[in-house]
This record gives C-alpha cells, structure tokens and sequence, in this order.
C-alpha cells in the first residue's frame, strides 16, 4: 500500500532522530556539559516529533539545525578521531540533516497544522515572506551563539559567565521562539462556511469570506491586482475574488510593506499556500451531498 508523503515525512523524521541516540558521536568524547545539553535537545526533539501540533512544529523546526549543526562542529573540532570515529559521526550528522530536510517540508508542516483543526476545517500552510527569511535566521544563530557561549563557559568553570550568558539565552530565546511560532501558525483555512485566512503575523484579524461572496478562485504566478497577503513570497498564489467588497484589517508591517492603510477594501486577494494546487482543489470542490 502507497503511503502518502506526509506520513512517510513524519517516520523519516522520528527514525532519524530517534536513532540518534543509538549512534556515537564526536560529542561523546566532548565534557558533560556539552553531553547533557545534547541529551535535553534530543529529549524535546523526540517530544517533538511525536506530537502532532503546530507548537511541535515550531519545536522541531527550531532544534532539527542546532542538532546537525551540533554534530558537524563536533567532527570537525573532535582530536585525532579514528576511522571509525568519524563513520559513525558523519552517520548521526546524515540522520540529523534527513530529519532537517523532511521537517521544513510542506507536506510535513501541513500534518502539523492540520492535527488541531477543528471539525471540517481543512489546513493549509502559507509561505514564509522573503523578506522575512534572513531576519528568522540571524535571530536562530544569536540564539544558539548565546546558548554555545553559556556551555563553553559552564564546562570551563566560569561559573559568573555561564550564568549571566544562561540567562541571555532565556531571555532572548523567549522572544525568539514566541516570533518565530508565528510562522507555525499561518495557515488558509477551508470550511463549509467559507475560507478563512488565519495569519497574525499580516494581519492584525483573522479574515474570512463567506462561501456565498466567493465568486472565484484561481491559481496563478502572481497577485496582480488582488491584495497582496504573501507580502512577497516564492511561488504559486491562490487569487480568491469575491463578488462584493470586504474589509481586510493589515498588521502593521504588511501595511507599511505595501504602502498602503491598515484598512483595506478589496474585491480579491492573493495568499500564498506551500501546497498550492492542493489548496486549490479543497476550495473548488464541490459541497457534499445533504
């Protein structure tokens, strides 16, 4: 029996990491610091992958670079490994670069995201804004560079600086992984009433057409001149036209990105689904039988 992509994306990422655990690696010959920390990150890892929610997502997406990244520095900084030594370093770097890949996969996020939908509802992920890209990386490595500094102080005994760099690390990473949870929780929402656009980070209220005000909807290259909501990003858009006016309420940043009020009339509008065309068919289908 064919399995679907999301669920062999989901065995990938659990096998993997769970078998990081059975694989040595370069941090085994590293202090107990650095041992422990390895040991908590793959503990949350597996609470992640097990769990099916959008904060999961978030989780997993968040710890599945710091481990392969973890690992190759490990290797490279281990001294004089054997050839065995590196085999087997350079296995449980694959196996955290295979749980990297299938995590920050569409069909993966979307069983994320699906898994607390209520009722009818059907889920679908909207792509991450390009501009918004490198800021989301450059906060992850401050983080993780806060959180490196705190345990090489730790395991050289420098108690006041571990400490103080620690508490960095809290502080920032709360922050942090409160901004970046935001991109977990995007998603075009289709249900019997309507289509809804659920996307705090663009706009400051959840928005929804009634089914009865959608006139049409079409895939294309670009929105045209619907309202942009993919505050520019890659790829396919869905364009919903709606037979009369609606408001939609913009955050901040997404109006001042398109140079326009927070309020916004509009006739169509434009999003960005990773999975377009699945998105397309779930809002061109016809309803069902009563």
């Amino acid at each position: 029996m064919k399995q679907s992509p999301a669920t062999v994306l989901l065995w990938v990422a659990r096998v993997a990491w769970v078998a990081l655990a059975l694989v040595p690696n370069a941090l085994d010959h590293t202090s107990a610091v650095f041992v422990g920390a390895a040991w908590a990150v793959w503990a949350l890892g597996v609470l992640a992958v097990v769990w099916q929610s959008p904060l999961s997502l978030t989780a997993i997406r968040t710890l599945a670079p710091l481990g392969a990244g973890g690992l190759a520095v490990a290797l490279i900084f281990h001294d004089n490994p054997t050839d065995s030594d590196i085999a087997w370093s350079l296995s449980g770097v694959a196996l955290a670069v295979a749980v990297m890949v299938s995590v920050f996969l569409p069909y993966y996020a979307a069983v994320h995201i699906q898994a607390s939908a209520y009722g009818a509802e059907k889920r679908f992920p909207l792509r991450v804004p390009v501009p918004l890209v490198a800021p989301m990386i450059v906060a992850w490595a401050t983080t993780v560079g806060l959180l490196t500094g705190s345990l090489f102080a730790l395991a050289a005994s420098v108690w006041w600086l571990g400490a103080l760099l620690a508490a960095a690390t809290l502080g920032v990473s709360r922050i942090v992984l409160e901004r970046m949870h935001r991109f977990s929780r995007r998603w075009l929402v289709v249900v019997p009433a309507g289509v809804v656009v659920h996307d705090h980070l663009l706009l400051a209220e959840t928005f929804m057409a009634k089914a009865t005000n959608v006139a049409s909807v079409t895939i294309t290259g670009a929105p045209g001149d619907a309202l942009d909501l993919t505050a520019v990003a890659r790829g396919a858009v869905i364009v919903v036209q709606l037979r009369d006016t609606e408001d939609v309420t913009l955050s901040p940043y997404l109006a001042k990105l398109l140079g326009v009020a927070d309020v916004v009339h509009t006739r169509a509008y434009a999003v960005a689904p990773t999975l377009a065309a699945q998105a397309l068919a779930a809002l061109t289908r016809p309803p069902a039988a009563t």
